[in-house]
């Protein structure tokens, strides 16, 4: 065979493999495995018909061969809502997901209000110890079983189950100040109605322990007030509650409602309004009252805020403290309520010219208080609220109180502290003009001021830490204190001035006999 015949076979076994090769790129190009209608070369599942070519979650992989279509990480197979990322589960089936459903078990309880969500025959544990109230065979767990026990629930179930659905409409208007009020208006409606305004105030607290509402400082207010209106006299409706019930919340309401009545009634500022609270005098419950007594001076001098402020001032330095934080809680809850909330009022909440630098940061604080309020005590929602404000200090301080006041909001799930432990406030009143404020959980007795020497001496039940604010005309801001002769040696370790005032701050590590002394 000749050269030329050889190259010619060559060319045409070479036409031919080209041939071959787009004959079968061809049926590749074309090629419609699961014969859909849709080429292979473009088909998003080549081995599932879906001429539709539906791809949710757009991520080149179609529906019908995509485990996961709404891309949430749950795979379709255990996601009811597959095409919806914020949802998966049913858990009543009935067609609302569990993230937007109220009832997720469908059982008419709404979950705000539902300890078992997902418990068709559950829903109240009022004793707060995991079990419901159908298994529970002690429901106010006073150690007492159910079918031995003459009143087996809690105040708070009963009422709630009384209540159920004026509970659950103020419930299912959402978050926020409407919601807060309508739970406002429905616990003056239960003081109103039952005998025991306390029992109104553990419902309160239960409901703030579900989550239900999101604080019930706020509604403790209310219940004070009509318990007021019902029995027009302050220490009569303080005596015998605990003050730690929603944060003093049912003590400012008294102390509102009867300084609102002397201003509705035209009757001439008390004179002797700083002692109202002195029957109070000892108890753990005085230093709410003082501080209630803040409220009380805004509902009487309504916008002048300069005659609460100065009334407050005329009073001994802790009482001072503690009835300015109840004028500015109220002052500024009453300036966001009816201005709302925006840079130019926050901003000037602070500027009265009578305010001094504690007023002013105790003012700067409460708006922090007042916004936890206002956003449904959430931080992150609150925080933008105080960076509207302009001078450094006062946007550092309104962002402390609004996140003390969170803090404290989430106390409920904490058992109280019982008498023996709480803080006690038991002002010493040397003369008209001067007042020796002692804060301890120990009680103080047999107090005795040495003018002539400049000495002070009383009893301690306990060890315990005291904290004394004394008017710097009464003792030097050194000196020493013993305890049944033994000296304290880190006594005055903590001493600050203020103003007029030493803070002296010791512990006391046995009962017995104090004596602070001057230095000779």
């Amino acid at each position: 065979m000749g050269d030329d015949k050889i190259k010619i076979i060559i060319v045409i076994f070479a036409i031919l493999i080209s041939i071959s090769f787009l004959a079968w790129s061809n049926v590749k190009t074309f090629a419609d495995m699961d014969q859909d209608g849709v080429m292979d070369a473009f088909d998003n599942c080549a081995n599932y018909p879906n001429k539709d070519q539906w791809d949710f979650d757009s991520d080149s992989l179609g529906d019908e061969c995509d485990p996961d279509d709404d891309n949430d990480g749950v795979l379709d197979v255990d996601d009811v809502f597959d095409e919806n990322p914020s949802e998966w589960k049913d858990f009543d089936l009935d067609n609302i997901g569990d993230n937007s459903d109220i009832d997720d078990d469908n059982d008419n309880i709404i979950d705000a209000l539902d300890a078992f969500d997902t418990n068709y025959a559950e829903w109240s544990d009022f004793d707060f110890d995991g079990i419901g109230a159908v298994e529970d065979s002690d429901d106010d767990n006073d150690g007492i079983i159910d079918n031995e026990d003459d009143d087996p629930t809690l105040p708070s179930e009963d009422l709630t189950v009384k209540y159920l659905k004026e509970i659950q409409d103020c419930a299912n208007l959402g978050e926020g100040t409407t919601r807060l009020l309508c739970y406002s208006e429905f616990f003056g409606t239960v003081a109103e109605n039952e005998e025991n305004n306390t029992n109104a105030l553990e419902l309160s607290i239960a409901l703030a322990k579900l989550g239900t509402i999101d604080d019930c400082h706020f509604v403790a207010h209310e219940i004070g007030h009509v318990s007021y209106l019902e029995k027009p006299d302050v220490i009569e409706n303080l005596m015998g509650v605990d003050g730690s019930l929603c944060r003093g919340g049912y003590f400012h309401g008294v102390l509102a409602s009867y300084f609102h009545d002397v201003k509705e009634a035209k009757q001439p500022f008390p004179t002797t309004f700083n002692t109202i609270c002195d029957a109070l005098i000892g108890s753990s419950n005085y230093q709410d009252c003082v501080h209630g007594l803040g409220h009380g001076l805004v509902h009487y001098f309504e916008d002048d805020l300069s005659a609460s402020v100065n009334s407050c001032h005329g009073m001994s330095f802790y009482q001072n403290r503690l009835c300015i934080k109840g004028v500015m809680m109220q002052y500024t809850d009453n300036a966001l309520s009816r201005n709302g909330i925006s840079s130019e009022v926050i901003g000037n909440l602070c500027t009265n010219p009578d305010f001094d630098q504690l007023d002013i940061q105790e003012c700067s604080m409460s708006i922090g208080t007042t916004l936890a309020f206002h956003t449904n005590h959430n931080f992150k929602e609150g925080e933008p609220f105080c960076k509207l404000i302009d001078d450094q200090d006062t946007k550092n301080w309104c962002m402390e109180g609004l996140r003390l006041e969170i803090e404290d909001s989430e106390g409920y799930n904490v058992a109280p502290l019982n008498q023996e432990v709480r803080e006690k406030y038991q002002p010493q009143f040397i003369d008209e003009n001067s007042t020796i404020d002692i804060r301890s959980p120990a009680i103080i007795s047999d107090f005795n001021y040495l003018s002539e020497i400049e000495m002070i001496q009383f009893k301690i039940d306990r060890p315990s830490y005291v904290i004394m604010y004394i008017p710097i005309d009464l003792i030097p801001d050194n000196g020493f204190v013993t305890v049944n002769g033994k000296l304290i040696k880190d006594a005055f370790l903590n001493s600050v001035s203020l103003e007029k005032y030493v803070v002296f701050q010791f512990f006391a590590n046995e009962s017995g006999i104090v004596l602070i002394s001057p230095l000779a």
